[in-house]
């Protein structure tokens, strides 16, 4: 028998994750529910690891099509093939076909998809899983894919902001390394013969190129090395973690990740909500699922809290989650009984804060890095001919 892996909640609101022996999904998920167990996913121990997945784009791609076919009236099967049939990525192409196959043996479309978390996430197979249990699927997708939209225009946004900054910096980068290894070494041979009558800002510009060019191999090396042990480390869940909690205490930025993690936390929340899966699940899964170890771990303290039976207004609030107005807005959402719309408002404000944030921070960083570059390139340059100016001089 197969060895699967799965997280349920039991009937006190606790979750449980284990593992168990059983025939396929279908076995495993009916005695799951016998004993009493929500079932959050259930999948194959091992199954999708070690795949690139797909990209996000793709992926909304994907939806659109699903949706599309099965909206027509075409059965989930038949809609699978014919996207397996078009799908270019091997790896996803596979992931389908085991679908297909697992809903032939009787498997729901959101267990044989939390099979493959590389290409399904948690957040997207509970969504599914409600659309199932409500008859609404299509509904669901066409939700889900709104969200994508929304997340995707978001990072798209933060992209395009950075993009110029990146650029003047990879530039500055060139500038110096052309300069150390190509200009000030011509001009060192030429001032060659006359190195002890320099001027002093010149010897000093010549003595730390010959220096720097000296250990360069040293220091590419070891900015490699730590690169790479910083990538390795910020992958793993204590470097994560740490990674995560050093976002939101950086002064400048600070706010800017907070407003980005709460846009996605909130959106991410009324999606499930809408759904019509319960807020305790909701909140296990969007944990999961906004990117930022610090706001998780408060997040699933919060959700201990509505276990308990506290309001998500308060838990927030207890838990230093969201700002007051946010608490307040949550709060107005319980008592009106529309908490999806008001998470959604929440969402827009947000994601409208990061980007007008974003637009006075490249406006402030670009000036910033044109004077640093201008000063780097006009003390190199001064530098450079300061010897012939004084030479012209002693000439007149």
């Amino acid at each position: 028998m197969p060895l699967f892996t799965y997280k349920a909640v039991r009937e006190d609101g606790t979750t449980i994750s284990d593992e168990a022996l059983a025939g396929d999904i279908r076995e495993l998920k009916e005695s799951l529910e016998a004993r009493g167990l929500l079932i959050l996913y259930v999948r194959k121990k091992g199954a999708g690891l070690g795949r690139k997945g797909i990209s996000s784009k793709d992926f909304m791609i994907f939806n659109q099509e699903f949706m599309t076919l099965v909206k027509a009236g075409l059965p989930i099967l038949q809609s699978l093939e014919i996207l397996s049939r078009r799908t270019e990525n091997r790896a996803f192409h596979a992931a389908i076909e085991g679908i297909i196959h697992a809903i032939k043996g009787g498997a729901l479309l959101s267990d044989a998809m939390a099979a493959h978390p590389a290409f399904f996430p948690p957040l997207y197979t509970a969504t599914i899983r409600a659309g199932e249990q409500s008859g609404a699927l299509v509904d669901v997708l066409q939700r889900f894919i709104s969200y994508q939209k929304k997340v995707l225009a978001v990072r798209r946004k933060v992209v395009t902001a950075l993009a110029y900054p990146s650029f003047l910096i990879i530039a500055l980068i060139a500038l110096l390394v052309l300069f150390f290894f190509y200009i000030i070494p011509n001009f060192t041979q030429m001032y060659g013969d006359q190195a002890d009558d320099l001027p002093l800002l010149t010897t000093l510009l010549i003595s730390f190129t010959e220096t720097f060019a000296s250990y360069a191999p040293f220091i590419i090396i070891g900015l490699s090395g730590l690169g790479i042990g910083l990538y390795l480390w910020q992958r793993g869940e204590t470097g994560k973690k740490a990674l995560d909690h050093l976002k939101l205490r950086i002064p400048v930025a600070k706010t800017l990740f907070a407003q980005y993690v709460l846009g996605n936390l909130t959106r991410t929340l009324a999606t499930l909500l809408r759904g019509g899966i319960p807020l305790v699940q909701a909140m296990e899964t969007a944990s999961g699922s906004i990117g930022n170890a610090a706001i998780a771990e408060r997040l699933m303290a919060a959700r201990r809290m509505v276990i308990e039976g506290t309001g998500l207004a308060e838990a927030f609030d207890k838990t230093a989650l969201a700002p007051d107005m946010t608490v307040r807005m949550i709060e107005v959402g319980e008592s009106s009984g529309d908490l999806p719309q008001m998470l959604e408002e929440i969402a827009e404000f947000y994601e409208q804060e990061v980007e007008n944030r974003l637009g006075v921070l490249t406006t402030m960083i670009e000036p910033v890095l044109m004077l640093f570059m201008g000063g780097v390139i006009a003390f190199i340059v001064i530098a450079l001919y300061l010897p012939i100016f004084e030479m012209g001089a002693r000439l007149k």
